[in-house]
């Protein structure tokens, strides 16, 4: 088995897009770039200004189950609190900081971080108790 690689999963607003986090399914829409994002890789959740219920927020983890070039599916994991945004200065490398910074709106992409900055965030953060 290979070893997993870490992306953050960028969710817009669902009224516009279709998928909530919870779904378990982001689907790109047209002219979003495809995903590389394959079985078994981490995916730290993080919702735009536009997602209203988690606004600038990484509300959980998923663990990819499926993926294509244009979809992924994944087990959703809640965190018990969803995290604030301004905890990524503290735990991403500088280069994942600089792919935060260029997150948009309603933008929807899949982006790749390193395990330092993944762990980092998700290590040790309580689950939901109900998932």
């Amino acid at each position: 088995m290979n070893e997993p690689r870490y992306f953050v999963l960028v969710f817009g607003d669902p009224n516009q897009n279709g998928d909530t986090v919870e779904s378990g399914r982001y689907e790109a829409g047209e002219g979003y770039p495809p995903f590389k994002v394959e079985a078994g890789d981490m995916l730290l959740v993080y919702c735009t200004d536009g997602y209203d219920a988690y606004r600038m927020q990484f509300p959980g983890i998923g663990v990819a189950i499926r993926a294509t070039a244009s979809l992924i599916e994944y087990r959703w994991i809640p965190f018990a609190i969803p995290l604030p945004r301004e905890l990524i200065r503290q735990n991403f490398d500088a280069e994942d900081q600089k792919k935060m910074g260029q997150v948009r709106f309603n933008q929807r992409r899949a982006f790749t971080i390193s395990s330092q900055s993944f762990w980092r965030t998700a290590a040790n953060q309580p689950i939901a108790s109900r998932i």
